[in-house]
C-alpha cells in the first residue's frame, strides 16, 4: 500500500544519505530534492540507535558566520580509534570553512602528520578559490602550537586561535562536525554490517554526503 510504500522509501534515502537526521531529510524534501518523498515521518532505525550515543553536549550560541570563503576555518584532530583503518590509520584531520561549513576529512597515522596535511590542503584550497586562508582555530593539543607550525602561519599571515585545553566546547564547530562524522558513519556502518577497521572508509563517505546535504546553520 502506499504507506508501507513511503516508509521503505523513507528508510532507502535515509540509508542513502548516511542516516541523515529526520530534520534534513524533511529540508530536502521541502526543497523538491526527494521526489520519490512527500513527507518523512519518525521511524525507528536501529544503526541511529546504536551509532548516534551523544557523550558530549555543547551549549549552541548563535555567531554570524564568516562572510568570505577560508576567512575562519575550523580544525581538530579525531583520535586514536580503538581499531586501525584497512590503511593502518588510527587518526582523522578536519578542517572546516566557517562561511560555507564545508568539511575536508584526512585519514592519518600518525598526530605528526598534521602540520605537512595543513601545508597540502592549504595549497589546494587557495589554487581551488584564489583565496587566502586569513585564520585557523584549533584546540591547544601539541600538533597544532608547535614553533614549526606557528612560524609557518605568521610569516604567511595567518592567525591563529587556540582555545582552552580541556574545554572542546570552545572549539565547538570542529568538535560538533567531528561527532557527527563519527556518529553517521558508525551507523551506515553498522547498518551495512561492516567491522571496525571500515572506519575511514565510512568517515570519508560521510563528508562526501555533509558536504551535499544541507547544513543547519546555512
Amino acid at each position: 500500500n502506499t504507506v508501507s510504500s513511503d516508509q521503505s522509501q523513507k528508510k532507502l534515502w535515509h540509508q542513502r544519505l548516511g542516516h541523515m537526521s529526520e530534520k534534513g531529510m524533511k529540508m530536502l524534501v521541502s526543497k523538491g530534492k526527494l521526489p520519490e518523498l512527500k513527507k518523512v515521518e519518525s521511524g525507528f532505525c536501529e544503526p541511529c540507535i546504536l551509532g548516534k550515543k551523544k557523550k558530549v553536549t555543547f551549549v549552541k550560541t548563535w555567531k554570524a558566520l564568516k562572510a568570505q570563503k577560508l576567512e575562519l576555518v575550523h580544525s581538530d584532530v579525531y583520535g586514536p580509534t580503538s581499531v586501525a583503518s584497512l590503511g593502518g590509520s588510527r587518526y582523522f584531520l578536519t578542517f572546516i570553512d566557517d562561511s560555507t561549513r564545508k568539511v575536508w576529512v584526512y585519514i592519518l597515522k600518525h598526530k605528526s602528520e598534521v602540520f605537512d596535511t595543513f601545508k597540502k590542503w592549504k595549497s589546494t584550497v587557495e589554487l581551488e578559490t584564489d583565496l587566502k586562508v586569513k585564520c585557523l582555530k584549533s584546540d591547544n593539543s601539541g600538533e597544532y602550537i608547535s614553533k614549526e607550525f606557528t612560524d609557518y602561519c605568521a610569516d604567511r599571515g595567518i592567525k591563529m586561535i587556540n582555545t582552552v585545553s580541556g574545554t572542546p566546547q570552545q572549539n565547538g564547530v570542529a568538535e560538533r562536525m567531528n561527532r557527527t562524522l563519527c556518529e553517521r558513519a558508525r551507523s551506515m556502518r553498522l547498518n551495512a554490517g561492516l567491522p571496525k577497521m571500515f572506519w575511514a572508509d565510512a568517515v570519508n563517505t560521510t563528508a562526501h554526503l555533509i558536504n551535499r546535504g544541507p547544513s543547519v546553520p546555512l
